[in-house]
């Protein structure tokens, strides 16, 4: 399972919960809206994109 954690970083971090591999994501933030709903929104659409990558392309147990 993939998960979002936080290092101290900027970076968008994500997490293996079996393995521990890490991936790293950087969000530009760029939204048109003054909106914090909406920003909130946003990001949150990002972070879901971001799981489903890594998802998609990692193996626990697998060195790249």
């Amino acid at each position: 399972m993939i998960e979002l954690t936080d290092d101290g970083t900027l970076d968008t971090v994500l997490r293996c919960t079996e393995c521990g591999e890490e991936f790293r994501f950087m969000y530009d933030g760029a939204t048109d809206t003054a909106d914090e709903d909406a920003a909130v929104a946003a990001y949150d659409a990002f972070v879901d994109e971001c799981v489903a990558d890594a998802t998609d392309e990692h193996e626990c147990g697998v060195d790249t």
